[in-house]
């Protein structure tokens, strides 16, 4: 009986053994294809690193009214060099299958460390571009949108770009960001009426829900295909700025000053309906902060105006372009968000105001009810303000509970038309990014 069971177990062991073996042999080809289906990122020891993104990546499949089913892939090939200096190239490919386009973007840059940190970067492509640059409705969100309820809410553009720049930071907190580039802007229509569901309910036009752009006025020139020429200089302050060191790179811990943005852009345009060039200076100025009140709780504000010095014929694409929110519901966190009124519907070329405040807290009105009040959901008022010279002004109040669940929030928000009042309505976001 003892030799059997010495057997056995040497039986057992061989088996054993044999099946990591076998499983050592396959385990190769099943990561390769893990990887490959998946993405990856490769490196090694001499600071070369390259990361694919995968077969299966949401970020990469899309769907929309103008490319129709939109499909690609996004790699990244980085090397750190010493003394803290990094060369980075990040191209990415698409395929729109109704319009028949190859789409692609190429960013690349060149950065150096250290306490004033550098930067070289370069950013060129073909592809289909949001009209309005203010926020947008998010490629998923707007591609369930279409597929499922036939609302296409996303409206674009071919961009045939090129943006050279350089940014440096002068001293501690003080930085400036250089850049100029082209863009040739190719107007575009809806090119499929797809849709899983509600085929009876006709997609909109290609053309955002605008006023300057539906309204018989001709003081604004409506969506023309143009070339566009662009200058530009953005400066930030943050005063008596925090920092650590980290392997030699500055690391910024934050000030108990604002920041402060400073931005010019001077503009040429050239329509394709004329050969004249038309120039255009933008000016912009805001100020932001966010201050502790407590254990978990935070005062975030931020203000801003901007104007052009001459408006006149300026396109619909070089507005100044608002982040508007109204959908239920949201996968994106937003600071400078407006939950009701629609996409697109804020955009203007006029002189302009706006603020933004925000007090988190763990303790208000619900989180002192017994249910809530031992989790970790926390309390958020909100205001919003934009007014603009021949408008009336919108101010939007809201009331929401965030940490739901860790990344959940949800609320009311109300929007008023020069204090009267407009709509009102229950918004949820997820915070997955």
């Amino acid at each position: 009986r003892k030799a059997d069971t010495t057997l056995a177990k040497s039986s057992g062991q061989a088996t054993d053994s044999t099946l990591m073996e076998e499983s050592r042999k396959k385990s190769p080809f099943t990561r390769a294809v893990k990887n490959i289906v998946w993405g990856h990122i490769w490196s090694d020891t001499t600071g070369f690193s390259f990361t694919y993104g995968g077969l299966i990546n949401l970020k990469s499949l899309s769907f929309n009214t103008v490319d129709g089913f939109i499909y690609g892939f996004d790699f990244r090939f980085n090397k750190q060099y010493k003394k803290n200096r990094s060369l980075g190239f990040y191209p990415e490919v698409r395929y729109a299958f109704s319009r028949e386009k190859v789409m692609w973007r190429l960013n690349t840059n060149y950065s150096t460390g250290g306490l004033h940190p550098k930067q070289i970067f370069l950013r060129t492509g073909m592809a289909s571009k949001d009209i309005g640059t203010g926020g947008g409705i998010n490629p998923l969100l707007n591609s369930i949108s279409s597929l499922l309820f036939r609302k296409n809410y996303l409206k674009l553009y071919e961009s045939r770009f090129m943006t050279l720049g350089y940014g440096t930071e002068i001293t501690n907190g003080m930085k400036l960001e250089i850049s100029g580039g082209f863009e040739d802007r190719l107007v575009l229509e809806n090119n499929t009426d797809f849709s899983i569901f509600r085929p009876s309910r006709k997609y909109t036009d290609n053309i955002p829900p605008n006023e300057y752009l539906t309204r018989d006025s001709g003081t604004v020139i409506p969506l023309y295909s143009q070339k566009h020429y662009e200058l530009g200089a953005n400066f930030t302050f943050t005063p008596f700025q925090k920092y650590r060191v980290y392997r030699g790179n500055k690391i910024p811990e934050g000030s108990d000053w604002p920041t402060f943005t400073f931005i010019w852009k001077h503009m040429v345009n050239q329509m394709q309906v004329s050969d004249r060039y038309r120039h255009f200076n933008m000016l912009r100025f805001e100020v932001s902060q966010t201050h502790e009140t407590g254990p978990f709780g935070e005062f975030r504000w931020q203000a801003g105006t901007g104007g052009y010095l001459d408006n006149r014929n300026l396109p619909f694409f070089d507005f100044f372009h608002f982040n508007s929110q109204p959908l239920i519901l949201l996968i994106d966190e937003y600071q400078d968000a407006y939950r009701i009124p629609h996409y697109y519907s804020l955009s203007s070329p006029e002189f302009f105001g706006e603020v933004h405040l925000k007090y988190t807290t763990p303790y208000l009105l619900l989180k002192l009810l017994p249910g809530l009040s031992n989790t970790l959901i926390r309390e958020n008022l909100s205001l919003s303000y934009i007014g603009r010279r021949y408008h009336s002004s919108y101010t939007e109040i809201g009331y929401t509970l965030s940490e739901i669940f860790l990344l959940g929030e949800a609320g009311v928000f109300i929007g008023f038309d020069d204090l009267k009042f407009r709509a009102a309505g229950v918004r949820f976001s997820l915070r997955l990014n």
